[in-house]
């Protein structure tokens, strides 16, 4: 029987070859994910997602792949599941709370493990030059702690020009553009227009909209005015910004999903129609749900709650079963 897998592993995918590399990799056994890994080295968007995956299915077989790598130190797969699970186990020590209340030593552990993964990730890319998937970890890298406040900019163009657009490192860079990372809010919703001006119908990356007016009302919440100004700007910024998420969620209706992010552009749409609560938005929320698959992402979710029982309130209030 499988081992079961860390709770911070995302299983909101259809693509049973990774979820046994998953499982596989948890319990020890590094060669499903290598070969895997191996043989999506020209699917950059299934090698991204499987890598997210991998971070925190091998973050506790650690010394492992450390011992692995040792032996091999020129693999460059090795290298990026090993450079991932650094990764994960720098911000499994940083936790989830906001920067104002991340402690001093969750901060250094943060450091600690993203240094040693930056390392590890320059090895695989300066292995294999043209392999968009070590810069798309270095996202994870350079959003949480950067060298330089330039550095997730920089690290983002080494994806673009490789892959214009991955989904989370463009996701992470997203991130990094918003006023609570290095950036403001318009340039974190100049970032997020220009992204997906000509993306294609279906792209989960359309999403971009929703996730922008997401970070801004969370922000509604936190500054600006007394407490009552701030609870009565963050419950009413959403359904006032309806026209935008709805033209880009009509987008992502209009395609099909056949990405491997498909069910998280989804899932992205779907908390924010939860979190606006308009009646007008029932039948677009649930046909975002109905194409969300059964599993949560952990993120955004887990902005309003346990992303558990998020989903599960939202399937409930889509009209689907758990």
């Amino acid at each position: 029987m499988p081992s079961k897998l860390p709770g911070d592993v995302d299983l909101a995918f259809d693509d049973d070859e990774l979820l046994h590399a998953l499982h596989a990799l948890a319990d020890g056994d590094l060669t499903p994910a290598l070969g895997f890994l191996t043989a999506t080295r020209d699917q950059p968007y299934r090698r991204e997602l499987a890598l997210d995956a991998f971070a925190y299915a091998g973050s506790p077989v650690l010394p492992h792949l450390l011992a692995a790598t040792e032996a091999d130190p020129d693999n460059v797969q090795l290298l990026l599941l090993l450079g991932s699970a650094q990764v994960a186990v720098g911000w499994q020590a940083r936790g989830a709370r906001y920067a104002d209340h991340t402690t001093d030593e969750q901060w250094a552990g943060l450091r600690d493990s993203t240094q040693q993964a930056r390392r590890t990730l320059l090895r695989a890319a300066e292995l294999d030059p043209d392999d968009v998937a070590p810069w798309a970890m270095l996202m994870a890298v350079a959003l949480g702690a950067p060298l330089a406040t330039r550095e997730p900019a920089d690290i983002y163009e080494e994806v673009h020009k490789r892959v214009p657009d991955l989904v989370n490192a463009t996701l992470r860079r997203l991130q990094s553009t918003a006023k609570k990372w290095y950036g403001s809010e318009e340039e974190m919703f100049a970032f997020a227009r220009t992204g997906i001006a000509d993306l294609p119908d279906g792209h989960p990356l359309l999403a971009m909209i929703a996730v922008a007016h997401i970070e801004k009302h969370l922000e509604n919440y936190r500054t600006g005015g007394n407490k009552l100004k701030r609870l009565w700007r963050a419950l009413t910024y959403l359904g006032k910004q309806r026209d935008e998420v709805n033209a880009a969620s009509d987008r992502l209706l209009a395609g099909a999903d056949d990405h491997p992010h498909s069910r998280w552009g989804h899932q992205i749409f779907a908390t924010y129609y939860l979190e606006a609560d308009k009646e007008q938005d029932r039948d677009r929320f649930a046909q975002h749900m109905r194409r969300s698959g059964p599993l949560p992402m952990r993120w955004p979710w887990s902005y309003f709650g346990n992303h558990e029982k998020q989903f599960a309130k939202a399937r409930a209030a889509s009209g689907l079963t758990n």
